[in-house]
């Protein structure tokens, strides 16, 4: 692990353009998720949405995955790990703080349950779309343990970059080297202490939003301590190069995403994205046909 002290310029910051409350969404009686879609989803391209999930015992038997990324970061005090299997033959045990990132590029299956059955798995899972140009590439599957993963002080915050560049370094995450990374995105896992401040250095270019974990959020006269996503003035609109995250009494932990936008059309399907709709009749035929493999169920809801 690499870790790098550094203090950011007093400059001006984005301004905040929304908080929204991230709504609740029960899979079964154990298994839920706040969640966050937004519309134009272009606001958070290429990002497409995130699951902020609680997952106690198994739920999600083998399903299809094309034209998009489903990734899986846990929170480091997340009380269990996941199992993540593929039809690709990889079997992994996620562990807390750790991330596993499915690239599905032309169709991959998967299936994701509690590494221990009743030690919940507590942490995001990430849908990133891919260029027109890679979605038909061979799927892959990139793992960063939490130990590898560069982490500094900036402010008066602790930032573990997850994926990207640690902010105000040229030292990134192991995923940034492997040249099979197709959608290169930052994401920055935040702890601000209490009452503390941080601005973080975000490319004017990048669209960037923050998911609520833990603590106290301040925006303005308003103290926020619920599941929320705040997004900034998009890519477009901002020449400002910082954000700001402001901790209240309690502290504050979440991640940042940003990224640069892909500006392609978005035609979403299930499990499936694609630039049009033919792209998601091939996801489904291949599916049908046997092209993305085959993964048996570890278990049953009977």
């Amino acid at each position: 692990m690499t870790t790098t002290t550094t203090t950011q310029p007093a400059l001006d910051v984005r301004p905040i353009a929304r908080v929204s409350e991230m709504p609740f969404h029960a899979f079964d009686a154990k298994t839920f998720a706040h969640m966050l879609r937004v519309e134009p989803s272009a606001l958070i391209d290429p990002f497409l949405g995130i699951d902020a999930f609680n997952m106690p015992e198994c739920y999600f038997l083998p399903h299809p995955h094309g034209g998009m990324s489903a990734i899986t970061l846990l929170f480091e005090d997340s009380p269990g790990g996941v199992r993540n299997r593929d039809s690709m033959g990889d079997d992994s045990h996620i562990e807390a703080g750790d991330l596993h990132w499915t690239q599905a590029g032309k169709g991959i299956i998967h299936e994701e349950t509690p590494s221990e059955i009743g030690q919940a798995a507590v942490g995001l899972q990430i849908f990133v779309n891919m260029a027109k140009d890679k979605k038909y590439m061979d799927a892959a599957v990139f793992k960063v343990k939490r130990a590898d993963m560069p982490k500094g002080r900036v402010d008066d915050a602790t930032v573990v970059a997850v994926a990207g560049a640690l902010p105000g370094t040229e030292t990134r995450s192991p995923i940034d080297s492997d040249p099979r990374w197709a959608t290169p995105v930052g994401l920055l896992d935040v702890t601000v202490d209490p009452n503390g401040q941080v601005r973080l250095p975000i490319p004017t270019d990048h669209n960037v939003f923050f998911i609520w974990h833990a603590g106290d959020l301040v925006v303005g006269e308003q103290t926020v301590s619920q599941p929320v996503s705040v997004l900034w003035a998009g890519a477009t609109q901002s020449e400002v190069p910082f954000i700001q995250l402001q901790a209240g009494a309690a502290g504050l932990r979440g991640v940042v995403f940003h990224g640069k936008p892909l500006n392609e059309p978005v035609f979403p399907h299930g499990p499936f994205t694609g630039n049009t709709k033919q792209d998601i009749v091939n996801y489904i035929q291949a599916y049908q046909d046997g092209a993305m493999g085959a993964l048996d169920p570890s278990f049953s809801r009977n």
